[in-house]
């Protein structure tokens, strides 16, 4: 391939427009990271970001896909502007991996001192870290042979996991744990945990996880070495040796909880809770968790800040090509993730650039205005947690619209404001 063929494109693509702008804080990562950039000689980093995340953005599913929507959008391009194999080795490219995972560190920083802390005023969180987690599954690529256990090889038949770790307080994914053989996601979630940087290795941290993720002796360990608790929903065939009352206090925080137990459990030598929740709407919820401090009510708070999040995750399933794997190599798969981490990070970064992350929650609080007053009981949430909903992390369709059919245009104040602002205030 002839380096000038894909310089006149990305010119094009980033001079003084809306993709421009939005790979400012990625580019400007790039010159603190650790990795040495004269082996990326045939795609620099800077245009393998850009080509990532501008493929994510616009959903597509296979690259040569994007050539050709890219080579009929800009005329200036008389050639394809990449082969499939140069993208191929750079998506495969373990050192590539560890500068995107530079630039998401970057971006995670830049966006929790830039955007809300949705988690903000939660009475006995303070500044923990609370995270959450979520399994997905993701097809093979079409170059993937795969070999399930059934055929004698060791590939999951549902295809790759990816298990999503999730900043709560932030409204991102933060980090992502690729697996492509048949395992259960909890030698996963271990496995995840035992590398370096791990999320589930910050001390103090919250974690609000599904019923999937319950293993007593895991968290125990977790509780006594790092401080570590859990919260999840209670399972019926779980075993409980014993329990005692615990006196709930008369606090706002409190409303709708029925009761709050100190548990053991067969399967722990340690104190855990079981707390019964009734919604407004008169359901019944039991969570379990190994936290002993924080009010029963704050921990139902969690794990139903926990679902909400699961909107934020439609995006990342079914918005952005995250569907199908780019490449067949775990690397590659890997390279994928980490480039969809950094386009949401960046959209995030965009959005409160632009002072846009109040008007981004002015539909779903009409939303939620509405079903407060609704003749079927409103929502299930409780009254003390609206004021903590006004940040919602879901950003709907038609805003996604914006930055893939817009990407190219001029950078402008007066388009932000005539197109993309009346998108985040209303559905059109």
């Amino acid at each position: 391939m002839k380096s000038n063929r894909l310089a006149p494109l990305i010119r094009l693509l980033t001079q003084d427009t809306v993709l421009g702008e939005l790979l400012v804080p990625a580019i400007n990562a790039l010159d603190y990271s650790r990795a040495h950039f004269a082996i990326f000689r045939a795609i620099s980093m800077g245009d393998f970001i850009t080509l990532g995340v501008l493929r994510h953005l616009k959903g597509t599913q296979s690259l040569r896909a994007l050539v050709q929507e890219l080579a009929h959008e800009v005329d200036e391009v008389e050639h394809p502007p990449m082969a499939r194999s140069t993208w191929g080795d750079a998506l495969g490219s373990r050192p590539r991996l560890n500068v995107l995972r530079d630039v998401r560190d970057s971006l995670l920083s830049a966006v929790a001192r830039s955007c809300p802390d949705r988690l903000s005023g939660i009475d006995g969180l303070g500044t923990r870290a609370v995270y959450a987690m979520d399994g997905s599954y993701q097809k093979e690529s079409a170059h993937y042979a795969r070999k399930t256990p059934a055929e004698g090889g060791e590939d999951n038949d549902k295809g790759h996991c990816l298990l999503s770790f999730y900043d709560v307080r932030m409204g991102c994914v933060a980090d992502v744990a690729v697996e492509t053989r048949s395992r259960h996601e909890i030698p996963i979630m271990k496995d995840y945990d035992k590398t370096g940087g791990a999320l589930t290795q910050v001390k103090g941290a919250l974690w609000v996880v599904d019923r999937a993720f319950i293993d007593a002796q895991f968290w125990d360990a977790k509780k006594r070495k790092l401080g570590v608790t859990m919260i999840t929903r209670m399972k019926s065939n779980l075993s409980i040796d014993s329990n005692e009352h615990r006196e709930v206090a008369k606090r706002g925080c409190n409303e709708g909880v029925v009761s709050d137990q100190q548990i053991t459990l067969k399967s722990s030598g340690e104190f855990w809770r079981l707390i019964r929740y009734r919604s407004r709407r008169g359901g019944e919820v039991e969570f379990l968790s190994n936290d002993m401090v924080l009010e029963p009510g704050v921990i139902a708070f969690a794990y139903a800040r926990r679902w909400d999040e699961e909107k934020a995750f439609d995006v990342w399933k079914n918005d952005w090509s995250m569907g199908k794997a780019w490449g067949k190599s775990q690397i590659s798969i890997t390279n994928q993730v980490m480039l969809a981490v950094i386009t949401q990070l960046l959209l995030a970064l965009f959005l409160a650039k632009h002072d846009c992350g109040g008007d981004a929650d002015k539909k779903s609080l009409d939303k939620q205005a509405q079903r407060e007053g609704g003749t079927d009981g409103g929502t299930d949430r409780a009254k003390w947690t609206q004021e903590i909903y006004r940040h919602t992390s879901r950003l709907s369709r038609q805003v996604l619209r914006f930055f893939r059919y817009c990407y190219a245009k001029r950078a402008s104040s007066w388009l932000y404001e005539h197109q993309l602002r009346p998108l985040l205030m209303r559905y059109l």
